[in-house]
């Protein structure tokens, strides 16, 4: 797919003002892998950034788009997941998916749920908090799929990020990481340096016009890193 079909499917979202709705004062509409998705935000919502549609997030869907990537019977984990838009995709493509964020986010994380998932759809849909480093013990470590977008731009998050991911990771995981490089750029470099010490790390799309990389990670065996030494 060119770069300029990615950039309009990107930036194509059309804004309702939802009144009387004390969660969600916008709904940004997006037409990805052929399902319409209604994500609401909040910019005024006083959540932060958790509460808005990042840029890396819409990069890693048109990824698995373009890839035509599906996740039919795969159990999948997302980190910082915001307004929970790439998961409710991966829920929609077949995934098993538990979406987590801090816990004063997953209120907007179950309404967008309820807004995007058919209730047939909704028992294979987890909303949990997971705070890096710290709940990690009340997950497991048998996930097919680790997503992330758009979390790693505050330096002290670097090795919390690490924890968790090897926390919930194996031999047999896959790691989609998607990042804008020019949001916190030299922590965002640094964190994908630290990452790729323990992760086998391959850039996998860049969309330049948005300065954001998706990659493609797993979990070094002792074989590999043999390789790497």
């Amino acid at each position: 797919m060119c770069e300029t079909k990615v950039m309009k499917l990107m930036q194509k979202a059309s804004f309702l003002r939802i009144h009387g709705d004390d969660d969600f004062k916008i709904i940004d509409c997006y037409q990805i892998c052929g399902f319409k998705l209604e994500i609401g935000v909040d910019p005024s919502s006083g959540r932060g950034y958790g509460s808005l549609v990042w840029e890396a997030a819409l990069g890693l869907c048109q990824y698995f788009e373009k890839e035509g990537i599906r996740f039919s019977d795969k159990k999948v984990i997302e980190l910082g997941a915001g307004t929970g838009i790439v998961s409710i995709l991966v829920a929609l493509l077949g995934g098993d998916v538990t979406i987590t964020d801090k816990p004063e986010l997953l209120s907007g994380i179950e309404r967008n749920v309820s807004f995007n998932i058919p209730s047939s759809f909704k028992p294979q849909v987890k909303v949990r908090a997971l705070r890096w480093g710290l709940d990690i013990n009340q997950f497991p470590s048998d996930y097919d799929y680790i997503l992330c977008s758009d979390i790693m731009y505050i330096h002290d998050s670097i090795p919390l990020i690490l924890e968790t991911l090897l926390h919930l990771s194996n031999e047999k995981t896959t790691i989609y990481f998607a990042s804008t490089l020019s949001y916190g750029k030299n922590v965002t470099r640094l964190g994908h340096v630290t990452l790729s010490q323990y992760f086998q790390t391959e850039l996998v799309c860049r969309y330049g016009f948005k300065d954001i990389n998706v990659y493609r990670m797993c979990l070094n065996t002792p074989t590999t890193l043999q390789l790497h030494i």
